[in-house]
């Protein structure tokens, strides 16, 4: 299992090596992970929702993202954080198979509050992109 914050940790060093200036986080995002912690705690389902949708846009569209990124700004270096132990298809058909086992579990209630959290997930996200690429 990987340490997210440890691979996060990593990249963050490397480009600080680089002269790159690290920004603070901005508001959105401090505002979005609180949300996401609170969620976590009152509604793994919902939880959930905003996991699948992050891990599914990091691995389809983050990998071309990335690609570019790479290629124009970092030299060729691949950030640690855009490395997939695997295959990427693969890994979002385990990632939606267990989310799906979990998911047999819940109520229609909680599955109807899910499809509702998604346009959440898609306001939050499109906020901190749109912020990120203003800045």
């Amino acid at each position: 299992m990987m340490d997210l914050n440890l691979i996060i940790t990593k990249d963050i060093e490397w480009l600080g090596q680089q002269d790159v200036t690290i920004p603070e986080p901005l508001f959105t995002s401090k505002k979005y992970v609180k949300y996401l912690e609170e969620l976590a705690t009152k509604s793994p389902p919902l939880f959930f929702c905003h996991l699948y949708n992050i891990y599914f846009s990091h691995i389809a569209g983050g990998q071309v993202i990335a690609r570019k990124v790479s290629e124009k700004l970092l030299e060729g270096k691949e950030l640690a954080i855009c490395k997939w132990p695997g295959d990427p298809e693969e890994l979002l058909k385990g990632m939606r198979d267990k989310l799906n086992a979990l998911a047999q579990h819940w109520s229609r209630d909680e599955k109807n509050k899910c499809l509702k959290e998604t346009s959440k997930c898609f306001m939050y996200m499109g906020t901190i992109i749109r912020l990120t690429i203003m800045r």
